[in-house]
């Protein structure tokens, strides 16, 4: 079942952010991030967008495999597990927004977007 969004945040800067808040009052999220500026201090395979769903528990770095939009639902899948978003309540302009920060965060390849 997909977990509902009622709103997504978004930061173009030194860090690059989309964070989608969870459930009806938004008291977790699911966030993508990554940092191109520093990002050449890490090893190769450490590289890309991390994907965090609330505090760091596992020794292993979640990375970004794929993002698919569609009008309703966004399918985030990283190397640890997948993620349904319900963003039928999402303001259209703040998808716009997201998906332009992914797409300068997928400056090199290193995951999939489909319906984009």
């Amino acid at each position: 079942m997909a977990k509902y969004v009622p709103f997504l945040t978004v930061e173009d800067s030194d860090d690059l952010v989309v964070s989608f808040g969870l459930g009806e009052h938004a008291s977790t999220s699911l966030t993508l991030i990554r940092t191109p500026k520093y990002e050449h201090l890490l090893l190769e395979e450490e590289r890309g967008v991390s994907v965090g769903s609330g505090p760091a528990g596992g020794l292993e770095k979640e990375l970004l495999v794929s993002v698919q939009w569609g009008s309703d639902l966004v399918l985030i899948k990283s190397t640890a597990q997948s993620y349904a978003l319900n963003i039928r309540a999402v303001d259209p302009a703040e998808i716009e927004d997201a998906k332009k920060v992914l797409r300068k965060m997928n400056h090199d390849h290193r995951f999939e977007v489909k319906g984009d």
